[in-house]
């Protein structure tokens, strides 16, 4: 049942990856990243006995599984490779394909010869996987030499550039764990290397498979922790605008902000943060026209308005958002004075320079949740 949870949680992860790639647009990140957690859910799942049985019995050649398991492996480093070098390239496009396709290219070959080294070496009885390991995977055989020399060297560019480029952002964190699972993975691969040539001949198969389990683990984690991490935090965010999002829905009901997005969690958060920012140029619209408005139409009250199309405020950050919350709050329906928000202006409403659209949409749902907070707290 453990190689089964292992390798779950790997196919769990590949099909986050095939989404992803589904809803957005394919790119070579996404094809390595498949590939690499694919082929590494297949070398769990054919360390299981009977599957590997099962395989060996379909195909018709005893332990057969087992150099499929070689070629999983040599794919797993091979995808792994492009999707390091490639998030971490600033080369053009059809560089990054060239260099993408060559570094495929050596690893399709290695795993032909090593297919042909294990039919080279002729039947042997049905072993299980860690007693078919325990004969051959030593100086008699050759048949592993070459894929662990490859796993080898390209685990170790994998695990030089996933450290190198690992960071304290979301993605950041996610390239470290990945990589910690690489290392661990180039561990037992060390290992059953020196075990092959025969430097190592006391290494016990338990132990390394052990270890190999721990690695895809902590493969799994780091590739799901950036959704893991979406998720938490598009339901923070979701929690935090819901106050900012009912008011406006319920002035613009037109605007769609109502509604209920489809899709990913993530992509749901940004669509109602999209139509929040519509709602509040929409709202800040109709306090020009109420400024603009002819005498006897709908006069200004020098009460409710400001300069509309003041500059940006020399204020801080927080006191912007603060003024811009007030402004919403105060034209609720149960707020004291209602229908005499004071609109601080246009430029009060343009995020600060230190502020991307969602940050500051963010920000003043923070505030309007704490002046939710503070009426319920008065009333109560």
């Amino acid at each position: 049942m453990i190689v089964w949870g292992i390798a779950g949680l790997l196919g769990l992860a590949t099909g986050l990856r095939i989404g992803w790639a589904l809803v957005n647009k394919q790119s070579l990140v996404s094809t390595a990243m498949i590939l690499a957690l694919g082929n590494l859910a297949a070398v769990a799942a054919l360390s299981w006995q009977p599957l590997t049985l099962l395989v060996d019995t379909l195909v018709g050649w005893p332990n057969i599984a087992m150099a499929f398991s070689q070629i999983a492996l040599i794919m797993c480093a091979a995808g792994s490779c492009v999707m390091i070098t490639t998030v971490a390239s600033a080369r053009t496009p059809s560089a990054t394909r060239s260099l993408a396709l060559a570094q495929y290219a050596p690893a399709a070959v290695i795993a032909a010869l090593s297919l042909a080294l294990f039919f080279a070496e002729g039947q042997q009885p049905e072993m299980s996987p860690e007693e078919y390991l325990r004969r051959n995977l030593g100086a008699s055989s050759t048949s592993w030499l070459l894929p662990l020399t490859y796993v080898l060297l390209a685990m170790s560019l994998v695990m030089w550039s996933g450290l190198r480029h690992s960071s304290r952002s979301r993605r950041g964190r996610a390239l470290f764990v990945f990589t910690l699972g690489i290392a661990l993975i180039l561990v037992v691969t060390v290992l059953f290397l020196l075990r092959a040539v025969g430097l190592a001949e006391s290494v016990e198969m338990g132990a390394a498979a052990t270890l190999l389990g721990c690695a895809m683990v902590t493969v799994a984690v780091g590739a799901l922790l950036p959704s893991i991490e979406d998720w938490f935090g598009a339901r923070r965010e979701l929690r935090i605008i819901e106050p900012l999002t009912a008011e406006l829905g319920r002035r613009h009901p037109d605007v769609g902000i109502g509604v209920r997005p489809h899709g990913p969690l993530v992509f749901r958060v940004a669509e109602r943060m999209s139509l929040i920012s519509d709602a509040l140029f929409l709202e800040a619209s109709n306090e020009l026209r109420t400024v603009d408005a002819p005498s006897g139409h709908g006069a200004a009250d020098p009460d409710r308005v400001t300069e509309p199309l003041a500059s940006a405020p020399a204020v801080s950050p927080t006191e912007q958002a603060r003024a811009i919350a007030e402004w919403i709050f105060a034209g609720r329906e149960d707020s004291p004075g209602s229908g005499h928000a004071r609109f601080p202006g246009f430029g009060w409403l343009r995020q600060p320079d230190e502020y991307s659209d969602r940050e500051w949409i963010l920000a003043i749902a923070r505030q309007y949740q704490a002046l939710d907070r503070e009426s319920v707290s008065a009333r109560t």
